[in-house]
């Protein structure tokens, strides 16, 4: 005769805190599958299907989705440890309590005892083996190490980032060469003077296409030759 398998819940971490945090704010009279989709920032039909029914199991709410005298001793920091032994006693039989009491140091054990006894891949597994750790845990202090990581902020990108183009040619400007004297000439004749101008500092940005060609951005830069430098 094949052995019936078992199903535990599964529920990942940060689903377990970020709705603990929910109910210390305020405690709903009904779980609905909308209130956990804007709580924990999901679609209605994912939290209806994996969510809700693990909340059942453990016994934060009945069929109804109505919240259990649990569900408030579960959100008190003083009452925690005893509420999570009380889920674990309810949820998981008792040899796979003293095959694995603490998988918090070896997952091993609970690791095979959820696949031998449910069947379910390896992901599913893992998702409840996290949840068991949890409850033997009983911890409130974990609560930071399952937290979902902050998204870091990003840098500022800076003038010259914001305009120019990826891709785009660096603007530099050409150097003043000094015209070289006649070959075969036997004097030295003296170097006409650049005119002098007012001490006017002028920034330029130019801004290139990508896709512009290499004859392209040699005519740009004949084009500033021309009227910056009168060449």
């Amino acid at each position: 005769m094949t052995e019936k398998k078992q199903s535990f819940p599964m529920l990942p971490g940060a689903h377990w805190w970020a709705l603990r945090d929910k109910f210390k704010q305020s405690i709903p009279g009904v779980v609905t599958d909308s209130y956990l989709a804007a709580t924990l920032n999901m679609q209605p039909k994912s939290a209806r299907a994996n969510v809700l029914p693990f909340l059942e199991d453990l016994g934060l709410i009945d069929k109804d989705g109505k919240t259990q005298e649990l569900a408030r001793a579960w959100r008190d920091d003083d009452q925690y440890a005893d509420v999570c032994k009380k889920m674990r006693e309810h949820v998981y039989p008792e040899d796979l309590l003293s095959a694995a009491p603490d998988p918090s140091q070896d997952k091993t054990p609970a690791d095979r005892w959820f696949a031998n006894h449910t069947g379910v891949g390896a992901s599913a597994v893992r998702r409840m083996v996290q949840l068991y750790t949890i409850l033997a845990e009983a911890d409130v202090s974990k609560r930071k190490q399952d937290a979902p990581p902050k998204e870091k902020p990003r840098k500022k990108a800076t003038a010259s980032q914001k305009t120019q183009r990826p891709g785009a040619a660096p603007v530099t400007q050409p150097a003043i060469q000094p015209s070289a004297p006649p070959q075969g000439s036997t004097h030295t004749t003296e170097q006409p003077q650049s005119p002098t101008f007012p001490g006017v500092c002028i920034n330029l940005q130019i801004h290139i296409s990508s896709d512009a060609t290499p004859d392209q951005i040699d005519k740009i830069f004949e084009s500033m030759a021309k009227h910056i430098y009168r060449k």
